[in-house]
């Protein structure tokens, strides 16, 4: 056995090389991204002992390697020396005026940052953040040490070796010859009355992350003083600085105050209320004076109905506490605002919290959409309410666009604000930004909004989606993080990836290789991770993603132009604009064969085109093979007398007023429209505009040029009382130009008393929802659980499950909606029990599952026709509470939907 053991003397590293011959000459280097120093050394003996001088430059650590060879052998070994950047280590210390604070006031911090000698260090750089602890309770600090992320161990980017270990075999006529032998390498080494009351400071201001400032700079002395006005939380907070110096001096400190008081006190409620609840809330309240005090505890409650006495006067023990309760009812969608406050004549608190009604109904959206380009004209669009409709939760979106640009932008907010995040949901929000903040620059001097922050969701998107990605298999995307990698959804991030890197975007490349890797082997096998056969107008979406990140073999592009007649529009669309791409002359024989497939008439122009599912079913594509082939005509056809028609159709076929049926129809017509767009030469608009609702003028306006370069829609926006159950929208244009408008009716139904809503369904799909009691034996360590029907009394601490019965055809990617108690809270583990998919028999699998304030979502990649999900709550919040209806659709097909009728369910406290 041999080795290397090392002492440290002043500055020099005195090595012991123990051999395993003798009367050797050694290369010794020391060594990092390359060969540093060099030297020879003779020993005589097994055993030499090296002195290595230790340079500045070796910090954090640098490898000595010692080789030598002997009887045709390499020998060599190296040894890790750990070099300490001390000299580059700030101290850094926060110092708070006082260790004690309560809610507002303000902390003053001082940092004092001091060099490895101790002396002041000028001039660093400071973030310094202030968070409450108990967020750390949930998750850990996890950015780590930034001495360690400056100054941390690197590895050793130098190998050595010696030309026997390699070999080599060829042939010399008909013989093989062996030209060198292989021989071994040895290794040598191897975290009262009012007057009589104090007066309270209302609290109603809590915060995560009091504070935050990335630019605190250090003076002459060292220091830095902030102050930081707390905001209403009790609590621990925790102030972490991390600083930098010109010269890359890192360090960090962390120090923590209190925020407290002597008497307390905390109002316990739901996160929500539904329309019709009436739920018990508690004041309870903490005396840690040295002295019982007579405490005055009340409550007051607007935007909804106290049931109970608001006030009452107890004794309250030095140390103790007690508990007061009241019942609220909810009988009306809106806001509640919550005032408790306990006095005392030396000390009071009080607080304000906000709680939200929701809607109990069901929601229904109704869209309009038309186009007005005569001089002269005038419309009148019929908005009527159901009977049933809330008459507080409903809203109405008008817009009025002077241009195509104009229509976009609500387009672009109901992506943006989209509440769910798969991996196309996250390609269709953040990309068409990208496309409209480019486009919109060279439009006839448009502009997008300063509000729209493109940077930061960009980002976001981004982050995303390189979390999806399949890294550790084949470098692809699912509709969801563990789902299997799906042709389309590949194809559609790297054509998302390659047009954010094309607008400047800084794009991880060796994610952006692997994606293309993998999309070509998909294309090549021609079927999914399932084994299932690409659809062919997917195939041609696979084909355009490759060609537009680049692609150079023109095998696929010429596959798939020798095999256009079996393709629907859409995919042959997306052939022309890979033959764009790549400058090929065949591009403009399709761009002509699209023109003449086109259903039009005098006014507009679109196409019809379907894929197989795998299922079997046919699914539509209109609105993406229209999107497409005007992104495609605008490209290669600029001068088409069909484009201004398909974007007429386009714009007039809004099914929700202002977007699409979809998150990705919408995302397809707007890059669609944008090439559109890029062409055009809409006439300068010069006319007025007047619009009525139920005979009062909302909106009367001139419309000129700048207005249509502006690219902002007219929005009129009315809610609750603002509308009847009749409503009329008339809209009068006078003047050159057109006007596209479009309306959105947002409301939910109206449910009173014990009311039962319809459950609705169809052979396509149908919802069920029961409730059923969880019991949980621990059977010796082994916990088992076993469900009942939900008979009895359910009190707080209870456990119960929501199961949710899907039966229809076949489909793909599904959405399933289920409102909660709001006396209830889902869980995700009882006892040491995981309740989700991977437990047996717990649930059908889904892609994805979230847990909301309000509500559970599902989202089902692959559903075969009867499946049965369910999810554990626990019970908290006694009350007799409302449910409303849980909801399934098809996401990319969202006129195939379901909803159960609503539930309810009544909680008591524990006995």
């Amino acid at each position: 056995e041999a080795g290397l053991n090392l002492s440290f003397v002043a500055k020099t590293a005195k090595v012991l090389a123990m051999l395993p011959t003798d009367k050797t000459h050694l290369l010794v280097t020391t060594e990092l991204a390359g060969v540093m120093t060099a030297r020879k050394i003779s020993a005589g003996g097994r055993a030499v002992m090296i002195e290595v001088p230790i340079e500045a430059r070796y910090a954090p650590n640098v490898y000595l390697c010692v080789s030598y060879v002997k009887d045709g052998e390499l020998f060599n070994s190296d040894k890790l020396l750990a070099v300490p950047a001390k000299d580059k280590f700030l101290s850094l210390e926060i110092l708070p005026n006082k260790k004690e604070y309560k809610p507002r006031d303000v902390a003053s911090y001082t940092i004092l940052a001091r060099n490895a000698d101790g002396s002041p260090a000028s001039g660093a750089e400071v973030s310094l953040g202030v968070v409450d602890e108990a967020v750390y309770s949930i998750r850990p600090e996890s950015s780590g040490d930034i001495r360690r992320a400056f100054y941390g161990t690197r590895s050793n980017s130098v190998q050595t070796n010696f030309s026997t270990a390699f070999g080599f075999s060829g042939y010399s006529g008909d013989k093989p010859i062996q030209i060198a032998k292989n021989k071994p390498a040895y290794q040598l080494a191897d975290f009262k009355n009012d007057s009589q009351y104090a007066e309270p400071t209302i609290r109603k201001e809590f915060k995560d992350t009091a504070f935050w400032q990335p630019d605190v700079v250090t003076g002459a002395d060292g220091k830095a003083t902030v102050n930081v006005s707390l905001p209403d939380n009790l609590t621990t907070w925790r102030a972490t600085a991390r600083a930098v110096t010109a010269d890359t001096k890192v360090g960090a400190g962390m120090g923590k105050v209190i925020a407290r008081k002597d008497l307390i006190l905390r109002l316990e409620t739901p996160r929500f209320l539904t329309e019709g609840d009436t739920v018990t809330l508690s004041g309870i309240v903490h005396n840690y004076l040295d002295a019982d005090k007579q405490t005055k505890i009340s409550l007051e409650v607007s935007g909804a109905q106290l049931l109970d006495q608001p006030v009452q006067t107890v004794t309250i023990k030095k140390q103790g506490e007690t508990r007061i309760d009241w019942r609220v009812a909810a009988p009306q969608v809106g806001e509640v605002k919550l005032l408790a406050k306990a006095l005392t004549d030396t000390e009071s608190d009080a607080i304000e919290l906000p709680l939200q009604i929701v809607p109990q109904g069901v929601r229904q959206v109704n869209g309009s959409a038309l186009t007005l380009a005569e001089e002269n004209a005038e419309k009148t669009i019929d908005l009527n309410l159901p009977a049933n409709a809330n008459s507080i939760a409903r809203s109405l979106r008008i817009e009025a666009a002077p241009s195509i640009a104009g229509t976009l932008f609500g387009a672009l907010d109901y992506l943006t604000s989209y509440p769910y995040g798969c991996t196309e949901q996250t390609m269709s929000s953040f990309l068409p930004n990208i496309v409209v903040a480019q486009a919109l620059r060279d439009v006839k001097g448009a502009t997008i909004r300063g509000s729209n922050n493109l940077s930061q969701k960009v980002q976001r998107g981004l982050d995303k989606l390189y979390g999806y990605q399949h890294t550790d298999k084949d470098g692809g995307w699912g509709w969801w993080k563990n789902d299997p990698s799906d042709p389309f959804m590949t194809a559609y991030v790297v054509d998302g990836l390659t047009q954010a890197r094309d607008a400047g975007y800084a794009i991880e490349s060796w994610r952006f290789d692997r994606a293309r890797d993998a999309l070509k082997k998909m294309i090549e096998a021609n079927k999914d991770e399932n084994g299932k056969a690409i659809d062919a107008e997917e195939r041609a979406y696979m084909i355009y993603a490759l060609y537009a990140a680049d692609e150079k073999d023109t095998k696929y592009i010429n596959d798939l132009f020798n095999n256009r007649n079996s393709l629907q529009p859409y995919g042959r669309a997306l052939l022309a604009l890979a033959l764009k791409k790549l400058s090929d002359n065949r591009a403009s024989q399709v761009a002509g064969e699209i023109e003449r497939s086109a259903r039009a008439n005098e006014f507009e122009a679109y196409w019809e085109s379907k894929r197989k599912a795998w299922y079997g079913g046919v699914i539509d594509q209109h609105f993406e093979a229209t999107a497409l082939s005007i992104k495609a005509l605008a490209r290669i056809s600029p001068k088409s007398p069909l484009l201004p028609k398909i974007a007429r159709w386009l714009i007039s076929n809004r099914q929700h007023g202002y977007y699409w049926a979809s998150t990705m129809d919408t995302s397809f017509v707007l890059m669609g429209l944008i090439d559109y767009l890029k062409v055009t030469q809409e006439l300068s608009p010069d006319y007025i505009v007047e619009v009525y609702l139920n005979g009062e003028q909302v909106l009367t306006k001139r419309v000129t040029a700048a207005d249509a370069a502006n690219a902002q829609p007219l929005v009129i926006e009315r809610k609750g009382a603002a509308l009847a159950n009749g409503n009329q929208v008339r809209i009068v244009k006078r003047g050159k130009g057109t006007l596209w408008f479009a309306t959105a009716l947002d409301y939910y139904t109206r449910i009173q008393g014990n009311e039962q809503v319809a459950a609705t369904g169809s052979n396509d799909l149908k919802l069920t929802r029961e409730y059923l009691r969880l019991r949980v034996d621990e059977n010796n360590g082994k916990p088992q659980w076993t469900l009942e029907p939900l008979t009895g009394e359910v009190r707080s601490g209870d456990l119960i499950v929501s199961k949710l019965h899907l039966i229809g055809n076949r489909a793909e990617r599904l959405l399933i909606e289920d409102p909660i108690p709001a006396g209830c809270e889902q869980i995700e583990r009882a006892s040491s029990l995981t309740l989700d998919y991977t437990a047996n028999k717990w649930t059908a699998w889904y892609s994805a599952r979230e847990f909301r304030d309000q509500k559970t979502a599902l989202f089902i990649e692959y559903f075969n026709g009867d499946a049965t999900y369910q999810y554990a709550m626990r019970v908290q919040i006694p009350g007799d509470f409302k449910v409303a209806p849980a909801r399934a659709e098809r996401m990319y097909q969202p006129t195939v939907q379901s909803n159960t009728s609503n539930a309810g369910l009544k909680i008591l406290d524990k006995k």
